[in-house]
């Protein structure tokens, strides 16, 4: 938000006295300028001027605080009107009667009054000078009404949109605690002399589960370093018959992306081989970036026995739920399954830090 947007919608009462005060002095000085194009401007004029302000604005505040807010809630049209032709007449009549028959009698008692300030030519002319003025607050209050209301409604959708994000990740967080344990226990009863190795790579894919997935974006290389601890558990775990070729070419490291995206797409793809396939399996990750967007494509055997949809539906359409929150329609989402491959070619556009 800049210094503009600052003043604008400010809720601090110093910063809107200023705001009111700006307004009301810039509107002072441009009648000021109008009148000097026909009439010379004397101290009479610019203290009538400036007395008039008051009513001017107190004219103003009646429409904006209490015709508007009173008779629009209930839709009640007829009385807004009739209440708004009230205040605009009373702008040609009142601010009239009050700057010769009370303002006059202290600035200067010999200007004397119009032949008939109760005629609609007089009263026309008064609207025409002061309404101007008047309509531009009335305007610019009912703007600025409209892109807090805006802003409101904004916000409220980011905090839906964050609530149902977390409470994706969330259901996906005992999935990985599972898994991990799982993990750790095949290695305990092994009783191998591995154990130190796991219990560091798990130690660094908890602390990225429970720490970074609150974040709403994090470095892209802190996304790349779990994804690896996680290819380290599973080569410690099944050994050469895991053939993993990862290949990382991303432009800028400090490129940021929402946690917990392409770990569960890596995820997804070693469960179900490993669980349905026999010997060797081979499995390629390829995680690229340019200035706009990173890919993600990972691809593994596939047995002719296995059912795609039934065992990857839940996972990818959580995945793909995640994907729909973050960022709408800017992404591509490309499933294939062909030639013995299961391939997953992900799409997505860098997010800002701020």
């Amino acid at each position: 938000m800049n210094w503009l947007d600052e003043f604008v919608f400010s809720r601090n009462w110093k910063v809107r006295v200023a705001r009111h005060v700006v307004f009301w002095t810039t509107d002072c000085i441009s009648d000021l300028l109008v009148l000097s194009a026909d009439t010379q401007i004397g101290r009479s004029i610019i203290i009538t001027r400036i007395l008039v302000v008051p009513l001017a604005a107190g004219i103003t505040y009646f429409i904006i605080y209490y015709v508007i807010p009173t008779y629009s809630k209930d839709q009640n049209t007829l009385r807004l009107i009739l209440n708004i032709i009230a205040a605009v007449a009373f702008v040609g009549m009142g601010i009239g009667y009050y700057r010769f028959n009370i303002i006059n009698l202290f600035v200067d008692s010999a200007d004397a009054l119009p032949a008939n300030p109760w005629s609609m030519g007089y009263i026309f002319k008064e609207l025409i000078r002061w309404l101007p003025g008047i309509s531009l607050a009335i305007a610019i209050k009912m703007i600025k009404n409209r892109t807090e209301l805006q802003q409101k409604t904004e916000r409220m959708v980011e905090e839906k949109k964050a609530a149902e994000l977390a409470f994706l990740k969330a259901q996906m967080h005992p999935h990985f605690l599972f898994n991990t344990l799982n993990t750790l226990y095949s290695f305990s009863l092994e009783k191998g002399d591995k154990s130190d190795q796991v219990v560091l790579h798990l130690s660094n894919l908890m602390r990225y589960i429970l720490e970074e997935c609150d974040q709403r974006i994090i470095p892209i290389e802190k996304e790349i370093k779990v994804i690896e601890d996680y290819f380290e558990l599973k080569k410690l775990r099944h050994g050469a018959r895991l053939q993993i070729c990862c290949e990382v070419n991303v432009k800028k490291p400090d490129t940021f992306v929402s946690p917990l995206i392409f770990l569960p797409i890596i995820e997804n793809s070693f469960k179900h081989t490993l669980s349905s396939t026999r010997g060797t399996i081979h499995i390629l990750v390829r995680i690229q970036s340019d200035d706009h967007f990173i890919y993600l494509f990972v691809e593994n055997d596939l047995t002719q026995s296995e059912d795609v949809g039934s065992v990857r539906g839940k996972g990818i359409a959580n995945i793909k739920k995640q994907l729909n929150l973050l960022y709408g329609q800017r992404f591509d989402l490309s499933i294939k399954n062909e030639n013995g491959k299961y391939a997953v070619d992900l799409k997505v556009p860098i997010l800002e830090k701020a």
